[in-house]
């Protein structure tokens, strides 16, 4: 496993899920990370939805220099 999934598996157990019953559906969210949010039939399809979109969050800060809570990157460039 990498760092970046062991990173993404330790985030995921921070996980918050709650069954809206307005919608019959389970919402998701990781608290440590505005805007990482998921809504689904299940909890699988939510933790799923979550893991990509912390992916993704996370390739986005690293692609604009950005500080990812609690993981740190060395980028190296070969010319």
């Amino acid at each position: 496993m990498s760092r970046l999934q062991k990173f993404i598996e330790d985030q995921l157990l921070l996980a918050e899920y709650k069954y809206d019953e307005s919608v019959k559906q389970w919402t998701g969210w990781l608290p440590r990370f505005q805007g990482v949010y998921s809504q689904g039939k299940n909890i699988e399809i939510v933790r799923n939805e979550l893991a990509e979109i912390l992916e993704e969050q996370i390739f986005i800060s690293v692609k604009d220099r950005k500080p990812i809570k609690g993981f740190s990157l060395k980028l190296s460039v070969n010319a």
